[in-house]
């Protein structure tokens, strides 16, 4: 079973972008670093800034988020964390 997105919205935390995805009928927590999405998009836009990052590159980002909760990457409490590296650069 993977990983389902519910729309639920993000948040910024000093750690980064929060968010919960569905498994099942559990929440699965999700965070992705401010470096993730640095990486992502080398500028992140001035107005919302990371937030709004994470919004334009939500779906490749639940994608990787999947991908990892898949090969059982995750935290001791059972939360995905997307980090530098896992995202690739947009072209934009």
């Amino acid at each position: 079973m993977s990983l389902s997105s519910v729309g639920y919205p993000a948040w910024n935390t000093i750690r980064g972008v929060r968010f919960t995805m569905l498994y099942g009928q559990t929440l699965v927590p999700v965070l992705v670093t401010h470096d993730a999405l640095d990486d992502v998009e080398r500028d992140p836009p001035a107005l919302g800034g990371h937030l709004a990052c994470f919004n334009k590159h939500r779906d490749a980002i639940e994608n990787v988020a999947n991908a990892k909760y898949q090969r059982g990457q995750l935290e001791e409490g059972g939360a995905v964390i997307v980090q530098a590296g896992d995202l690739k650069p947009s072209s934009a």
